[in-house]
């Protein structure tokens, strides 16, 4: 065992396999939302997905990694261009990786079969399921360790045009080393899933200092300055330089004082997915907020209404001070689209200016066995979440959880 830790540790520290020393580059930092076509989500200030990831792909010069957990890409649809663009940039001598999840290579087959012998493109499946029971259910693309894009949106055509997603495109240095770096852990433990629970956690650092919770990015803006951090689970298959997303998700919402707002496809405490079990790291202080007098609303996807966890969110919704609503996408005018037409976003706003954007629901399994990804805002920068949930919970696609009646009764 010792001589397999010290060889993976080894490998970990390489020189190809660590992050570069980040150097000073200015600092961007945009909302971007995926639109259903034919509705009235999004804000008009906000980017959307299909464009912004355009923009980072085809601005590449040596490097996109792209962490996903399954990619679907059938002839005109919508992430056709960005694929067409990954693969003209991998002729050009940039070098592609894609980081997918073994477990759902039944949605990505077909797509990665297109892929397989294009020039620059390298694709790795990662078995999640055999390491923690999980999946590598993280969004996120990091291009040249300086612009990263990390939210709910799937490397998925319907995610584009026919689901709403929120998430955030950054162009930072030292944020874009923090991704890479994370970037080539998941990569080798792709390879070499053994190391998973052994050696990640005594991954020492690289050679700068990663964005963290205590060692957050500072982001001037119009309205004043913002701190922004990411996040990662499992924390059991993570360096410990790298902040765990759970922990840091309940200090968020233990500050609320007056507001909390929360949209996401599904909520619940009953563990799933694993081990059954209750899971009180974001329920406690959801009913803790609200019994110290905190107005918490909540948003959640009609897919969400379904057995113990519908009977959850009616027991969230029953405490004095939480709302709860759910949204409907309408169908599409062409019609019924599988795995489609809902909203899909994962977000909290507590107190009007601290944000968080994940790429996992509120459940047990997406923090302590899948692999994802958030950051956490301080600041200004958080506000326009505030305007998204609020044009979403008083728009005509949401209504109060007691008004559900489930099929069949």
């Amino acid at each position: 065992m010792r001589r397999l830790l010290a060889g993976s540790l080894a490998i970990l520290l390489a020189p190809s396999a660590m992050a570069a020393k980040p150097t000073t580059a200015p600092t961007t930092f945009a909302w971007v939302e995926s639109v259903p076509e034919g509705t009235t989500f999004g804000l008009t200030d906000t980017a959307r997905t299909a464009p912004t990831w355009l923009s980072m792909v085809r601005g590449a010069k040596t490097h996109i990694d792209i962490a996903a957990f399954y990619l679907t890409n059938p002839p005109g649809g919508a992430l056709a261009p960005i694929v067409d663009a990954l693969k003209d940039q991998g002729k050009r001598g940039v070098k592609v990786n894609l980081l997918l999840d073994s477990s759902f290579m039944h949605e990505s087959q077909a797509a990665v079969d297109a892929l397989r012998d294009a020039p620059g493109i390298t694709i790795r499946q990662m078995p999640v399921k055999d390491m923690t029971g999980g999946v590598l259910h993280v969004k996120f693309m990091e291009v040249d360790g300086q612009d990263v894009f990390v939210g709910s949106q799937n490397w998925d055509w319907r995610a584009l045009q026919h689901i709403h997603e929120v998430g955030v495109r950054m162009r930072d240095a030292r944020m874009g080393a923090t991704f890479e770096a994370e970037f080539q852990h998941l990569w080798h433990l792709a390879e070499q899933p053994a190391d998973a629970r052994v050696a990640a956690p005594l991954v020492p650092p690289p050679g700068f200092t990663p964005v963290s919770e205590f060692a957050p990015l500072v982001v001037d803006g119009a309205e004043g300055p913002s701190t922004v951090f990411p996040a990662f689970s499992p924390r059991a298959m993570q360096p410990a330089w790298l902040t765990g997303e759970a922990p840091a998700l309940t200090r968020l919402l233990e500050q609320a004082q007056h507001r909390i707002r929360v949209q996401v496809m599904t909520l619940s405490a009953f563990k799933d997915f694993g081990p059954k079990g209750y899971w009180a790291a974001i329920d406690t202080p959801l009913r803790d907020a609200a019994a110290r007098g905190v107005t918490v609303q909540i948003i959640v996807a009609d897919w969400a209404l379904r057995g113990h966890d519908l009977a959850y969110l009616q027991s969230l919704a029953a405490v004095p001070g939480i709302e709860v609503r759910y949204s409907t996408v309408p169908q599409a005018a062409s019609g019924p689209i599988p795995y489609a037409r809902v909203e899909h976003a994962k977000y909290a706003l507590v107190d009007d200016d601290l944000g968080f954007v994940g790429t996992g629901n509120w459940s047990w399994s997406y923090f302590e066995s899948a692999v994802d990804a958030s950051l956490f805002i301080h600041g200004p920068l958080a506000r326009p979440l505030g305007r998204i949930f609020d044009a979403d919970w008083n728009g005509p696609y949401v209504q109060p959880l007691n008004r559900f009646v489930p099929k069949g009764s």
